[in-house]
């Protein structure tokens, strides 16, 4: 999927990350040369990737916006989404969709925590939430249906989702 966005995405292109558990996969396969490409909230602040994205794409209009968010973050700030529909901010917000809260159940791990509860997030559908605020969403569950919904989104001028099926990584 990163391949996909490095091959796309225009070469100024902003990249909101909140997906702690493809950081490395990420910084792999995106190439980003341009001052003021990447924002990631390096010490926490679950519920950052959503309206981060809207903000800098506001601040930051003639320069796309991209932001790959996981499920678990995404639940923390998802009215952003109404605020992108609201206004036709044209972010692109590509959600991570493992099932559950990564960054969480790893430091349970390092914790040594074996029960912590409600780290799995299971039966959301980021399409149908996103339709609810407004904003064109599409689940693309193979490489070509992801790289067909980033062109179309990149190439218009609204806020779009696309819903991406995913592993589970811990960071």
């Amino acid at each position: 999927m990163f391949d996909v966005i490095d091959e796309l995405a225009p070469k100024d292109a902003i990249y909101v990350k909140e997906s702690t558990s493809t950081v490395g996969a990420f910084w792999q396969r995106v190439e980003m040369r341009e001052p003021g490409s990447y924002y990631f909230p390096a010490a926490g602040g679950l519920g950052f990737g959503l309206p981060a994205a809207v903000g800098v794409q506001l601040a930051r209009p003639e320069r796309r916006v991209i932001g790959v968010i996981g499920d678990g973050s995404a639940n923390y700030g998802i009215t952003a989404l109404w605020t992108a529909a609201q206004y036709q901010i044209p972010v692109v917000f590509i959600i991570l969709k493992n099932g559950t809260y990564g960054a969480l159940r790893w430091f349970a791990g390092v914790l040594q925590v074996s029960d912590a509860p409600g780290l799995d997030v299971p039966g959301l559908d980021f399409c149908a939430i996103g339709r609810g605020y407004g904003v064109h969403s599409v689940q693309a569950n193979t490489r070509e249906a992801f790289a067909q919904a980033l062109s179309e989104a990149l190439a218009g001028d609204r806020p779009v989702l696309i819903e991406v099926p995913t592993l589970t990584i811990e960071p």
